[in-house]
Order: C-alpha cells, then sequence, then structure tokens
C-alpha cells in the first residue's frame, strides 16, 4: 500500500488497512480521521449483518457507514442515525459508492432523541470507544462507551426486541450481568486474530 496517511502519522497503521475497511476505498469512500480507527472492517461488519435476525435495522452511531452498508448489501432495510454532519453526507455517498443507497435512511441527530421515530425492532449499537487509546485502561467497562454504556443498553432493550452491540475484546462481561439478558457472543476475526467481539441479545 506504502501511502502516507492524510489524517497523520499517528493513524498510518489504520490508513494501511483502509481496504479491510472498505474493499472499493479506492472507488471513492469518504472517511474522516475517526472513522478511519473506528469503522467496522468489511469483512466482520457483513458477519454481523447475516447474523442479525431483524429486517429492519436502526444503526445507532453511524460513522462513516460500514455497518450499515453492510446491513443493506444482505437484503435489510436501515435507519442509520449519525449525530456528525459530514458523516452523516459520508455514509450517503459511501452507500451510493456500494450501490446500496436505496436501503438506507439517514437520520442527523441524537440517537436517544431520534430512534423513537422510526418503526423497527432491531438496534444495533457500536457507540465510540473512546479512540486508540482505549486499550490501555486494561479493562473497558460501560462507561468508557460514548454516551454512557448502561444509558444506551436501558433504552435499547425498552424500545427494541433484538439488541446486537459491539465491544472491545478487553470488556468487561460482569457488566452485562445487571440487565439479566441471554445473549449469543461471536468473535470477530481479521487475519486470525479477534479484534472485537459482538454480542447479540435475546
Amino acid at each position: 500500500m506504502g501511502e502516507t496517511c492524510p489524517f497523520g502519522t499517528d493513524v498510518q497503521r489504520y490508513w494501511d488497512k483502509r481496504f479491510e475497511y472498505f474493499l472499493r476505498f479506492n472507488d471513492g469512500i469518504k472517511i474522516d480521521k475517526e472513522g478511519l480507527y473506528s469503522v467496522t472492517p468489511e469483512k466482520i461488519a457483513l458477519e454481523i449483518a447475516e447474523h442479525t435476525k431483524g429486517d429492519v435495522i436502526v444503526v445507532a452511531f453511524g460513522g462513516v457507514g460500514g455497518n450499515a452498508i453492510a446491513f443493506a448489501r444482505t437484503g435489510k432495510k436501515v435507519y442509520c442515525i449519525e449525530l456528525d454532519e459530514d458523516r452523516k453526507s459520508f455514509i450517503e455517498h459511501n452507500a451510493k459508492v456500494y450501490g446500496v443507497d436505496d436501503l438506507i435512511h439517514t437520520i442527523q441527530g441524537d440517537f436517544f432523541a431520534k430512534a423513537s421515530t422510526v418503526s423497527a425492532k432491531t438496534v444495533f449499537l457500536d457507540p465510540p470507544w473512546g479512540g486508540p487509546s482505549y486499550k490501555e485502561s486494561g479493562s473497558f467497562k460501560l462507561n468508557n462507551f460514548s454516551p454512557d454504556g448502561t444509558k444506551i443498553l436501558d433504552y435499547a432493550f425498552l424500545n427494541f426486541d433484538e439488541v446486537v452491540l459491539m465491544v472491545p475484546t478487553i470488556f468487561d462481561f460482569s457488566e452485562i450481568e445487571k440487565f439479566d439478558k441471554q445473549y449469543d457472543l461471536q468473535d470477530n476475526v481479521i487475519n486470525g486474530e479477534i479484534i472485537s467481539q459482538t454480542i447479540y441479545f435475546s
């Protein structure tokens, strides 16, 4: 690959993996620095989409559209909520690159304010982890998410039948015992390495 990252040397390692994030990166994918280190790799996003049961999905924290595009590629209708106006436009553009813009409805705003305005039984949650430095904490708690993960899950369980949450590999699973929910766990693997995990609450 060999190209210098346009967002700085501190995220060069993520830039070098850009084709893992979007196989069609060179077809005009739009991304920013935060999107570069937080987007779900395309292979994993598709695996999550295939494992998720619902046909209509709310993607709570849209980012630059990686997960929304994957859900749409598996034939699901997607309501993609993103707070940042620029990233909302990135989602719309990137969805067109993959030819699934007809299945993705983007909504700019706060998840807690906007999720109740759509009709869906499934929500996908991948809230910000605090940037690449999250690994320094050693153990990841619900309050390390932004916004707070307990608040997110309380809202999600109240308003959706199927809740899917992506977590770091250092997530403290004792954190979700208080919800008294059954769940399935999926390891998200790239090149033989588990890079994150997905929790499917039943």
